[in-house]
């Protein structure tokens, strides 16, 4: 079967969440790949950047990079600068969880249980990306103890509402999200308890994704960020995979995927993964995500975050956009602030 990125490349929605930057592939290339082609990345990538004044999305691929560049024995100039990233990253990782251990184990001394998503989770897989901030997914009924729990801790939120999904805290310059859906799709019951009963314990407390589901959440994540943080998403999916490739059910990804209405999240990232990073996955993945019709409403969803107003007005019009409408109401009456605010009114927030 023919599974070349040139076959699957016209099958990417943009709605300008997954453009990448020459340099940006570049990066990733280096960072990522192995032998002379992450080599040959690392030479051109070098050539075209300032790593003084990088962005800073890009900036928090230098960890894995350096990682990278030592592992193949590359002596440049550029490497004790990185080395320096590096050492101060895992400084301050460390310290990062940490404190969410503590977080963890206060919990669960309150009986209530956490699962770890976001940048800490792929931390405990040995990733070597900044924690920049702390997502825990929990039961709904075990939020008002869990932000009773919190504020005993010195972290700071509004207290939360009757229905309200999830809830920012705020301590020093730390921030912890709190969200008791995994994804947006309604209702999903039944779909996040699977998640529970695959979760996998931490050694003390908390609990982290089943790999699929997690990698199902890095797509989803991916998606959510500001234009221009794709790269990050798609290093951790990649990582993942590497990682977990043997252990990943493939069949249950797409599965979830449906259940969620997050093919297009899913089909995207992994069709980039394998243009940019020639990742292999099982020939019938790709094929299958393509051929995969979306439903209305999941397409309607991506659409208005991209800033479609028809799309929008139509969405009011579909039971399962109705939450949706709360967030999005008070937009009517004035000029259409575009992707960026509508994504930041939505849950789970990122």
């Amino acid at each position: 079967m023919n599974n070349s990125p040139e076959k699957h490349k016209k099958h990417i929605f943009q709605f300008g969440f997954y453009r990448l930057t020459f340099t940006q592939e570049l990066l990733l290339k280096a960072a990522l790949l192995k032998g002379q082609s992450a080599l040959t990345a690392w030479e051109q990538w070098k050539a075209r950047v300032d790593i003084e004044t990088l962005d800073s999305t890009s900036f928090t691929l230098l960890p894995q990079l350096y990682q990278t560049l030592l592992a193949h024995g590359v002596e440049d100039p550029h490497m004790a600068r990185l080395k320096g990233i590096y050492r101060r990253t895992w400084y301050a990782n460390q310290l990062q969880i940490r404190s969410l251990h503590t977080i963890l184990a206060t919990l669960a001394e309150a009986g209530i249980d956490a699962i770890v998503l976001g940048d800490a989770a792929l931390n405990f897989h040995g990733s070597n990306l900044p924690v920049s901030s702390f997502h825990l997914l929990l039961r709904q009924e075990q939020l008002d103890p869990t932000f009773k729990t919190l504020t005993a801790l010195d972290w700071e939120a509004p207290a939360p509402t009757p229905g309200q999904l999830s809830i920012q805290f705020k301590a020093q310059q730390q921030s912890l999200y709190i969200q008791t859906r995994l994804f947006w799709a309604f209702p999903q019951d039944e779909t996040d308890e699977q998640v529970w009963r695959r979760a996998i314990s931490l050694p003390n407390a908390g609990f982290l994704l089943d790999p699929t589901d997690q990698l199902l959440e890095i797509c989803a994540r991916t998606f959510l960020k500001a234009r221009g943080q794709t790269i990050q998403g798609l290093a951790d999916a990649f990582l993942l995979i590497q990682r977990f490739g043997d252990d990943l059910d493939w069949q249950r990804l797409i599965t979830q995927a449906q259940r969620y209405r997050m093919i297009l999240p899913l089909r995207n990232t992994l069709t980039l993964l394998h243009q940019i990073l020639e990742l292999d996955v099982p020939n019938w993945v790709l094929p299958t995500l393509v051929q995969m019709p979306l439903l209305s409403e999941e397409l309607s969803t991506y659409q208005v975050l991209a800033g479609e107003w028809q799309p929008w007005l139509r969405a009011q019009s579909l039971p399962v956009m109705r939450p949706l409408e709360q967030y999005l109401f008070q937009l009517r009456h004035r000029p259409f602030p575009g992707r960026q605010i509508l994504k930041t009114l939505l849950v789970p927030r990122y």
